[in-house]
């Protein structure tokens, strides 16, 4: 499931909601089959010693106070530092390699600025839109321009395409000094809504990669899948030669929000405890070490009637989600763990506007509650990041 952080945003995925609805999806085949029997084998190969944990920066308001008050919550209490680029790419300076634009790069500044010494850094790109199939768009100055006509509905391996995207890669590489490359924030997902246009993306991945992986040999680099759809028989298999290049494999995964994942064709999470299987099943799938690049659990029920979306959640069970996840990462030797949100947005739902159902979908899996109330989950959290550390 995708971050969405304005008013487009939220219509995009209204409208793919929408859509799905409207004219159906391909139904799922079923869960792709595994062999649980060989998932010690498999956790023996992923060759990870400890497993890192951190949150995304998203803020529960768009003030300066909320963005300073996210940053000192978040920082004492993780390992790793996430950066997420999913809102464009300046497309006409990438596709020469001339300077970014003063806005762009005031971001990217900022960015880098901030990264704390003592933390592993993570770096999340989009050549993909958040309907994850289309180019992103183009930016500069203004939040959006139009795009260059050397990449206007441009295949995705294009050659202009593929040299635009490289260097923008390059240079971010160069600026956050990653240790984890994700080239692909849930590019995965293309599967499920454009899956005639996937082989353009693997070759789009492959050439990046490549050359990344020629200049910085030790970075780790990979794209991220919905974990809901990629369990799927169809997209299992066309993972494949994707996941056989990289050097792990990336995933968001909301176990609360199986009515959400079903919309686009992904088999059902089943159970009280929606994470087992899922989580089970992705170990027995492959032995590349598994990295959780957004997750979470809703603290609340929540219920988008219009879109027929019903999820159940709880204090609770955001608390058992929250223990299990660092048992199981533990034992299976995931690379890491971002917890999506630490604060409830509360704040900011109230100050968007009508139509923006979608923001329901994220808005309780906080740590910490809108009133700046600690949930039961936090001390779990805390004490298991520290437990790692060891």
């Amino acid at each position: 499931m995708s971050r969405f952080k304005s008013k487009t945003a939220c219509a995009c995925l209204l409208s793919a909601l929408g859509i799905v609805l409207l004219h159906g999806v391909n139904s799922p085949v079923g869960i792709h089959p595994v062999n649980a029997a060989v998932a010690p084998t498999n956790i023996k190969a992923s060759d990870i010693t400890n497993t890192l944990y951190g949150f995304t920066s998203f803020p529960y308001d768009f003030t300066l106070e909320a963005v300073v008050k996210t940053r000192e919550t978040i920082l004492p209490h993780s390992t790793l530092y996430a950066l997420d680029f999913d809102n464009g790419i300046p497309w006409k300076e990438a596709l020469t390699n001339a300077p970014f634009p003063a806005r762009v790069q005031r971001e990217w500044d900022d960015n880098a600025n901030g990264i704390p010494k003592d933390h592993v850094v993570y770096l999340g790109l989009a050549p993909l839109d958040k309907d994850r199939k289309s180019l992103a768009p183009a930016t500069g100055e203004q939040e959006r321009i139009a795009m260059p006509k050397e990449l206007k509905d441009a295949p995705l391996d294009s050659d202009a395409v593929k040299k635009a995207y490289l260097n923008y890669a390059r240079r971010a590489v160069n600026q956050f000094h990653p240790r984890f490359l994700n080239l692909g924030i849930e590019a995965g997902q293309m599967m499920s809504r454009d899956f005639g246009r996937w082989p353009q993306f693997e070759h789009l991945y492959e050439h990046v990669r490549s050359a990344l992986k020629k200049e910085f040999p030790e970075m780790q680099i990979g794209i991220s899948f919905g974990l809901g759809d990629l369990r799927s028989s169809h997209e299992a298999k066309a993972a494949k030669t994707v996941i056989a290049a990289s050097d792990y494999v990336g995933l968001s995964f909301y176990p609360y929000a199986s009515s959400f994942d079903e919309k686009f064709g992904a088999p059902p999470y089943r159970g009280d405890k929606p994470w087992r299987e899922p989580l089970a099943w992705i170990r027995a799938y492959t032995d590349k070490p598994i990295a959780l690049c957004e997750t979470g659990f809703t603290s609340q029920d929540i219920s988008v009637p219009q879109f027929a979306l019903n999820m159940k959640g709880s204090l609770e069970a955001q608390a058992d989600f929250t223990r299990e996840l660092f048992e199981i990462a533990h034992h299976d030797r995931y690379a890491f763990v971002i917890w999506f949100l630490a604060i409830d947005y509360d704040a900011l739902y109230t100050k968007m506007p009508a139509g923006s159902d979608a923001m329901k979908l994220w808005k309780n899996i906080g740590f910490i509650d809108g009133n700046f109330h600690a949930k039961p989950a936090w001390e779990i959290w805390k004490k298991g990041v520290e437990a790692s550390k060891q």
